[in-house]
């Protein structure tokens, strides 16, 4: 009895970790091993071992659009990461200090999250639209002639607020219930001390908010730079590659190359990863640090 006690909850977990070997870990190993070959997609074509030849290309004759590709991705993701936690984090305080009709607006701001990036693109590119969309009548409206997402001057900001505006609500609730988690005596000794509601929420909550903190911005950095779903509805990358972040890199060079072949595209995902995979690294070491000094 006790034996099979032990290894009940494994069982339970069995389904999760095949789901995650089959659908996760996997393809990320093949991705691996595709950037090293020369692999088209098509069927009954054989593959060839390349070795680092993709790679090569990647950082010679296409290391022009590789680093437009970072640069737009570096912007792309810093601007969602500051904007969408700083606004998440007023909401939620907001809606933490009684609120009025609280319940309507947390579902307002959650709304989009449940959508889905294609609902949500397809939404704003209505709504963007150069000819009928509201956005753009209520800018001739204020004087303002615009094609918000036809222009490079303004489609990558375009589509960074789309992205903040999708997914706000989820950082939302998580600040929500870490202010929820503080102990109210910490706010009753901040009234007793004379500490102001806006100190209180600079000295008191921000501090106590850092796990929180932490989540949300890592799980922006990690959303931002490796999305593509929003951006393909929205701009498909354009124009004239003014909003190609890497993940929409990937998806084009994969599927819209020309000449290009897919192994080519494992290999800038791959360059993705590893530019993934630092910044998150440098970024928790850092937020691990600060929740440790508060």
């Amino acid at each position: 009895m006790g034996r099979a006690a032990g290894v009940w909850p494994y069982l339970c977990l069995l389904p999760a970790v095949a789901f995650f070997v089959v659908f996760q870990l996997v393809p990320s190993l093949a991705t691996s091993i595709f950037s090293l070959t020369d692999y088209t997609g098509l069927p009954h074509t054989p593959i060839h071992w390349v070795g680092l030849q993709n790679y090569q290309e990647l950082l010679s004759g296409s290391r022009h659009f590789l680093l437009l590709s970072i640069q737009i991705t570096a912007i792309f993701a810093i601007l969602v990461t500051a904007v969408q936690n700083g606004l998440a984090v007023l909401v939620a305080w907001l809606l933490n200090s009684g609120l009025r009709g609280q319940t309507a607006v947390r579902s307002l701001v959650f709304l989009p999250v449940v959508l889905g990036a294609t609902i949500n693109g397809l939404v704003w590119y209505v709504m963007f639209n150069p000819l009928s969309g509201p956005v753009t009548a209520l800018l001739a409206a204020l004087g303002v002639k615009a094609n918000l997402l036809g222009s490079t001057a303004t489609a990558l900001y375009a589509v960074i607020f789309v992205q903040i505006w999708a997914n706000l609500g989820f950082s939302m609730m998580v600040f929500l219930a870490g202010m929820q988690g503080i102990p109210v005596e910490v706010y009753e000794a901040g009234v007793i001390d004379g500490t102001s509601p806006w100190a209180a929420f600079r000295e008191l909550t921000i501090p106590l908010l850092a796990p929180s903190i932490t989540i949300n911005v890592l799980l922006a950095i990690i959303g931002s730079m490796t999305t593509y779903e929003l951006i393909f509805v929205l701009t498909d990358g354009g124009p004239a590659f003014s909003s190609q972040t890497l993940g929409m890199y990937v998806f084009n060079q994969a599927f819209y190359g020309g000449n290009t072949l897919p192994g080519f595209a494992a290999a800038i995902a791959m360059v993705q990863f590893a530019l993934v995979f630092v910044v998150v690294l440098v970024m928790q070491y850092y937020l691990r640090r600060r929740e440790a000094v508060l």
